[in-house]
């Protein structure tokens, strides 16, 4: 069973989560700012990180990148049309967000990307499906562990994305949001921002995951 550590980082409190096996191999999803603390919870925990996965390249969940790279040297994945985001403090929308100061260019040596269906596998547990979920970026991405999903910024409780930042879209948001909703199944889902939710709590309760209400979106 994956052990995961959530740690809300930055201003924007977005969610870096330390996700860990059995065998305490680790990757780090989304650290998004504030990379003494991130270190610090990596030591306290004991665990080995073995990568870092982005959902999606906005500054607020790859501004502690460089470091945990520099300290570690492990690879950074992240979807092909979001790896421009990562190399560039305009793209990447850290200076919008008035974090141009602070941005850092990861070492671009230890770079990948992946795409939609990829399994990312670094261990024997350490395994992910991606669901590519364009919408709130061109790349944004969901990572599935069996019932558990990686949302970013995609679905939020209650909530999703927004689609107003350079290379969002609101017709792709809407595809994304019903291709979650299709999904088999139920998911505990760990978001890029704020509490946990279910994909059930948001067919049954959300406004965005009801088939119904999309399909007739769609129509307009």
């Amino acid at each position: 069973m994956l052990k995961i550590q959530k740690l809300p980082v930055g201003e924007l409190e977005a969610n870096c989560f330390l996700v860990s096996d059995e065998e305490n191999n680790a990757v780090i999803i989304d650290p998004g700012a504030e990379p003494d603390y991130i270190l610090s919870e990596i030591e306290s925990l004991g665990i080995k990180p073995l990568a870092i996965l982005l959902t999606h390249a906005h500054f607020d969940h790859f501004g502690a990148a460089a470091e945990v790279i520099e300290k570690y040297q492990i690879p950074l994945y992240v979807h092909t049309l979001d790896r421009p985001m990562v190399t560039s403090a305009e793209y990447s929308l850290a200076v919008q967000l008035g974090f141009g100061a602070m941005y850092r260019r990861p070492d671009e040596n230890f770079i990948r990307t992946f795409e939609d269906n990829e399994t990312l596998k670094f261990s024997e547990e350490l395994e992910f499906l991606v669901i590519h979920t364009p919408g709130h970026s061109p790349g944004s991405s969901c990572f599935r562990h069996g019932e558990i999903l990686f949302s970013g910024d995609t679905l939020f409780r209650d909530g999703v994305g927004r689609v107003d930042f350079q290379g969002g879209n609101i017709h792709d948001m809407r595809k994304s949001l019903a291709r979650l909703g299709a999904l088999e199944g139920d998911c505990k889902v760990y978001t890029g921002h704020y509490a946990e939710t279910t994909l059930e709590h948001e067919r049954r309760c959300g406004p965005y995951l009801i088939p119904r209400k999309l399909r007739s979106e769609e129509r307009r």
